[in-house]
């Protein structure tokens, strides 16, 4: 019978997932995962295998936590278009906040793996599709309420602001003038206005 673990996987994955976040994947050595985790190499691969494995548990936790968190205003069955500029607006408010420096774990794998890992580009693309469908259905709402005209293309406006978001989270991450992402944001707010009957 073996020994009980001391510790809990799902803690581990978080905290790994907070290492990767900051340091991309090429740059957290296993080495830093044993010291930031205070777990022995032992137990980390008898848990999750791998540095890859363990990797993509950590995609799977910030998917689960951060991004829905993150995206809770605008995937509630009463979002509209004020909930998207609000979240452009919150998310260029941070620039250069102690947090702004890691951008976005999914924005960062899409950079860094996604080219060449099959499993880190399904994760960036279930990400994408997601954050794309939050806004078409917040538009779709807006249309039914009368406040944008029937003829706009909800799913493909949907999909463009979710690329112009993870435009902003790669900005973040590169420490660029605050003022640059305030006024990408009155940018998309002035977008989304012109959305409206």
């Amino acid at each position: 019978m073996g020994r009980p673990k001391t510790y809990d996987p799902e803690a581990i994955a978080d905290k790994a997932m907070e290492l990767f976040w900051l340091n991309g994947y090429h740059g957290t050595s296993t080495q830093d995962l044993v010291d930031h985790l205070q777990i022995n190499r032992y137990s980390l691969y008898a848990e999750f295998g791998s540095k890859q494995n363990l990797y993509e548990e950590a995609l799977a936790r910030y998917e689960l936590n951060v991004v829905t968190h993150n995206l809770s205003a605008v995937e509630c069955a009463g979002a509209g278009i004020a909930d998207i500029g609000e979240l452009f607006e919150a998310f260029a408010a941070g620039a250069r906040s102690p947090n702004s420096k890691r951008g976005c774990l999914m924005c960062n794998s899409a950079a860094e793996l996604a080219p060449h890992d099959p499993n880190s580009q399904r994760f960036v693309e279930a990400n994408v599709k997601r954050v794309s469908r939050a806004f078409s259905q917040a538009i779709k709402n807006a249309q039914r309420w009368g406040e944008v005209t029937p003829d706009v293309r909800a799913i493909e406006e949907g999909r463009y602001l979710a690329v112009t978001l993870f435009g902003f989270f790669v900005m973040l991450r590169a420490q660029i003038e605050p003022k640059i992402l305030r006024g990408a944001a009155k940018a998309v707010l002035r977008y989304l206005e012109g959305l409206k009957s």
